[in-house]
């Protein structure tokens, strides 16, 4: 037992991404067993956000599933899982460098910048945005009518587009 337990620290997943996990796997494990069967990993998986084709599912579960006995304990799943779950240190990272960004259009240092600089920012990183879809980024992002984005506002925006790209 306490081999598998090292396996969980050794991921480079927060206790809140593995409290997710732990809730998903808890969710398929009805029994209380420590076992869920390989048939959910694709379902759960899915549930992450990540759909995988049946060819590479087969792949995953065959890996993962060394003993054939159609059943995966947490601690394997968790070390499945891990590798579609993004660890938190690219967070910071990803949020660094937006704040660098951020930081390089508010050159006096408000903690704000106008919309149409934060417009000029989305088109540079994507020039193919339609206006109308800037637009709506805009008024989504501006809704107390402020005229201006802060750097949370700023960040909720990128992480979604990037979240978006990716899916």
């Amino acid at each position: 037992m306490e081999k598998s337990h090292q396996k969980v620290l050794e991921t480079d997943l927060s206790k809140d991404q593995l409290k997710v996990l732990k809730e998903a796997f808890n969710a398929f494990d009805k029994d209380k067993t420590g076992h869920i069967p390989t048939d959910v990993v694709g379902t759960i998986l899915e549930l992450l956000g990540h759909k995988l084709s049946e060819e590479e599912l087969e792949e995953v579960i065959d890996e993962y599933d060394e003993d054939e006995s159609g059943q995966i304990e947490f601690n394997e799943f968790v070390e499945l899982a891990s590798n579609y779950v993004e660890p938190e240190e690219d967070y910071d990272a990803l949020r660094k460098e937006l704040r660098e960004v951020f930081m390089m259009y508010d050159k006096d240092a408000k903690g704000y910048i106008p919309l149409d600089t934060f417009k000029q920012i989305l088109r540079e990183l994507d020039g193919a945005v339609p206006e109308e879809e800037l637009d709506d980024i805009v008024d989504e992002i501006d809704a107390d009518g402020s005229g201006t984005v802060d750097f949370e506002e700023f960040m909720e925006v990128m992480t979604e587009r990037d979240a978006n790209k990716e899916s």
